[in-house]
């Protein structure tokens, strides 16, 4: 991978970042110290990356230095999914605390949360290989 390649795997991987985070792209580059421009440089992969990537690791309290340079990089859920995650176990939970079978709940939860994971692993490698194309 060259060093341009390089640079706009950082963009999309802050810009995923950025979505599952649900802040505005205003309030990232004003917290973060940039201007608009420059923000929006970044995302493309142009500019000065190591300086501004930076920012956005201060801003996000991100203490690992390469974490946007990953490609196999997993943006963190979104607040949409975690609410749906958590509805989802309230109603379980509700559910099987009606018929007490406690330990059948621990399971399915368990279950559950690793199907999920696996569905979220899914859906990010067919992002990567449509973007690929």
């Amino acid at each position: 991978m060259n060093q341009n390649e390089l640079n706009q795997l950082v963009g999309r991987n802050i810009k995923l970042y950025i979505e599952a985070t649900g802040k505005s792209p205003k309030w990232v580059y004003e917290r973060a110290g940039m201007t608009k421009s420059t923000y929006y440089d970044l995302l493309k992969g142009s500019g000065d990356i190591n300086k501004n990537v930076q920012k956005i690791n201060r801003l996000f309290r991100i203490n690992e230095p390469f974490y946007f340079y990953n490609e196999q990089f997993v943006p963190p859920k979104t607040i949409e999914q975690i609410d749906l995650e958590s509805n989802l176990i309230n109603v379980a939970a509700a559910s099987y605390h009606k018929s007490g079978d406690e330990h059948r709940l621990d399971e399915t939860m368990k279950m559950l949360e690793d199907f999920i994971s696996m569905i979220d692993v899914l859906e990010r490698l067919n992002q990567i290989d449509k973007e690929r194309s």
